[in-house]
């Protein structure tokens, strides 16, 4: 008898895995050539799935591995390949450059998602450029600069020789360097060995975060300020080093060595690219550590906080290094908070472990405690980033961003993270000098209204000008505009709305990024209509249309001289260089909240013809920037909160000039070269 044969049911084709697993270092390749290190040292990296070509090119970046001192390339890695897929990638390799591109593709992608998830939105690259006047149009422009969409950021593993690498904002590019050890055998390093610096994942997070924070805030390499490079050095140290609790195994081996101490000298998590640091000159244990230094014996202790050197310590790099042992000194309180009772559990009330290893499963809820608390530091100080102002960054700013954001996403801080982030701060004397007190009250970003006895100016007209503000706003986005001011309703609305709502839903990274400067166009041309009819309310900005006198503060107060005081000419430029929908969480009631991201944009010319200043600036003008950060809760039009750098500031002015002056670049000096098209390439030579 003939059986039917039996049908199947068709089943459906396979889903597309989440993430892509690449195996690659945790440290660098030194590591593995040590006993007890060499199986810790090689992790799998878990990123966010995504098809890509050989290179490898993906969405976000494509590698390009040219090296221009054997004029040759070097072949892709093909990540799709079936062999490469079912074994989590190639093996780790130093000698082999396909290695290298899968490595970098690794690390970059992993720091771009953890930006991601903080932020709630995709990262976009893009390009400032400067707008050329057309000679045959008489219309003046009412920007000076226009942003270019930039698809795919460049990483070239074998860029060039040399003991550097860099993040390039004229290429958009990541670049990175390779170089022979130097002679010495401090720690792993073996002498006249080649040294990839696209193989230590420190140096890579680095410059992927310089890459990030260029692209969400433009204006932050204007060296302005000591802090100015300082933060991009130290804010981009932090992330590398933070990203390294991602991976719980190298955390749990950190904790066993050190016995849970997060400040003892054998622990390496505070410790910064180790095998650039002990291959070049110099005797050191890193290139750069948070955690612990050494005594006047030369032995390793302890970091203790000093807030003399925030006075002191000038060098971006070592500058910046304040910043990120303040934020490690958070972390270290905090974990040291939140292990107290495993301590006393695991040493029956002492808090004093016994000698010897400790408990594997003491070590392992440590380590859940540690790995926990940085990727809470983690997101809070990516969050941030969207409470700075748009120039002229101080790390008390930054300080009073971090609050701020936290405040949002955290409001009961029932951990303590933002109190140990004060008390941290204040122990190596990171102040924001505008506040009189030093509490969260104090330190979080104020509304407008809260703000209108410092603008200058009757209070009564700053109110006006401040309901003006809020008028333009609801004018902007606001659907109930007509009724409530019996005025005509905005003839773009259905514009501006499309547009908010294609941002929050869209995929397409370039489809966001020009809905976004369309969004911002139309926002720029309603304000400064609106801000012509209302003259004054640009003040709340931090822009000035009228012209601007500055007064020296340090000479204001001789009664026997008259003070020095400089102009800059009326000028209504202003740009609109951001302008972000976001949706938020909302943590008291659960739900989401829309907010709007919109950053102003303001340069003027100070003319410094006759001054002590004469002679230092190109054409005796300074161009000075201010602006504003203001955040709108979309649900009522108010301003939450505003972070101003006026450009009306005489003191900052001042201080700004006499900066410049006292760093005006030479061959020892490289600070000012951040000013250039390729700011962090003089940074980064060892």
């Amino acid at each position: 008898m003939n059986e039917e044969p039996v049908k199947m049911k068709p089943q459906p084709e396979y889903s597309q895995p989440f993430y892509r697993k690449l195996r690659g270092y945790a440290f660098d390749p030194s590591f593995s050539a040590t006993l007890n290190k060499r199986r810790l040292n090689e992790v799998t990296y878990k990123i966010k799935w995504e098809p890509t070509s050989p290179g490898p090119i993906g969405e976000y970046v494509e590698v390009i591995d040219y090296d221009p001192t054997k004029k040759c390339f070097y072949k892709p890695v093909t990540l799709d390949a079936p062999f490469v897929l079912a074994d989590h990638g190639l093996n780790l390799s130093d000698g082999d450059p396909r290695f290298h591109q899968q490595q970098v593709y690794a690390v970059v992608m992993s720091v771009i998602n953890q930006f991601e998830k903080a932020l709630g939105r995709k990262i976009i690259w893009s390009k400032v450029t400067k707008n050329v006047k057309d000679p045959n149009s008489a219309e003046e422009k009412k920007s000076d600069y226009s942003n270019l969409f930039i698809p795919r950021l460049r990483i070239y593993p074998h860029a060039m020789r040399q003991q550097n690498a860099y993040y390039s904002p004229e290429k958009n590019a990541l670049l990175f360097g390779y170089f022979k050890a130097s002679g010495n055998w401090d720690g792993n390093n073996v002498p006249g060995a080649t040294v990839f610096t696209c193989l230590s994942p420190d140096i890579v997070a680095h410059e992927t975060a310089h890459a990030i924070l260029h692209t969400i805030h433009p204006y932050l390499t204007k060296d302005t300020n000591p802090d100015m490079l300082a933060f991009h050095e130290g804010f981009a140290d932090i992330i590398a080093l933070l990203q390294r609790f991602t991976f719980k195994a190298v955390v749990e081996d950190q904790i066993k060595s050190s016995r849970g101490d997060m400040l003892s000298p054998e622990n390496l998590l505070g410790d910064l690219a180790i095998q650039f640091g002990q291959a070049v000159s110099g005797n050191r244990r890193a290139l750069r550590s948070f955690l612990v230094e050494k005594d006047e014996l030369g032995n390793w202790t302890n970091m203790t906080p000093d807030p003399t050197k925030f006075h002191t310590v000038t060098e971006p790099h070592s500058r910046g290094g304040l910043l990120v042992a303040a934020v490690f000194d958070a972390f270290t309180k905090l974990y040291k908070f939140r292990v107290a009772d495993l301590i006393r559990l695991a040493s029956n009330g002492t808090g004093v472990l016994a000698q010897g290893e400790i408990d594997p499963d003491l070590v392992k809820r440590l380590s859940e405690e540690a790995c926990n608390i940085a990727e809470k530091l983690m997101l809070i100080c990516i969050r941030a980033l969207d409470y700075c102002p748009p120039v002229d960054l101080t790390f008390g700013d930054y300080l009073r961003a971090i609050v701020t954001a936290d405040l949002q996403f955290n409001p009961d801080d029932e951990e303590g993270l933002r109190y140990a982030m004060l008390e941290s701060f204040r122990s190596w004397g990171i102040i924001p000098a505008e506040v009189n007190t030093f509490s969260v009250e104090s330190l979080k970003w104020k509304a407008p209204d809260d703000l209108l006895y410092q603008i200058e100016g009757k209070h009564q007209d700053n109110q006006t000008n401040l309901d003006n503000l809020v008028k333009t706003i609801k004018f902007a986005f606001d659907p109930k505009f007509s009724a409530e001011y019996k005025m005509p309703s905005n003839p773009n609305f259905n514009r501006v709305l499309g547009f908010i709502e294609r941002i929050l839903r869209e995929n397409d990274r370039e489809v966001i990024f020009k809905q976004s400067q369309d969004l911002a166009k139309i926002v720029h041309e309603l304000f400064d209509e609106q801000i012509e009819m209302s003259a004054g309310t640009e003040a709340l900005l931090g822009m000035n249309f009228k012209g601007c006198t500055y007064t020296d503060p340090q000479e204001s107060g001789d009664a026997m001289e008259k003070p020095l005081q400089l102009v800059a000419q009326p000028r209504n430029i202003f740009q609109v260089y951001k302008c972000r929908p976001m949706i938020m969480p909302d943590p008291k009631s659960g739900n989401s909240i829309k907010t709007m991201l919109i950053m102003f944009l303001q340069k003027v010319h100070v003319n410094l013809k006759g001054s002590r200043y004469q002679g230092y600036f190109e054409d005796n003008q300074f161009a000075f920037h201010g602006g504003a950060s203001i955040i709108i809760d979309m649900a009522n039009y108010e301003i939450r909160y505003t972070i101003n750098k006026s450009v009306n500031s005489s003191e900052r002015l001042f201080r700004q000039l006499d900066y410049a002056i006292a760093n005006q670049p030479d061959e020892g000096n490289n600070a000012l070269m951040m000013q250039g098209d390729e700011p962090f390439a003089a940074l980064h030579i060892h």
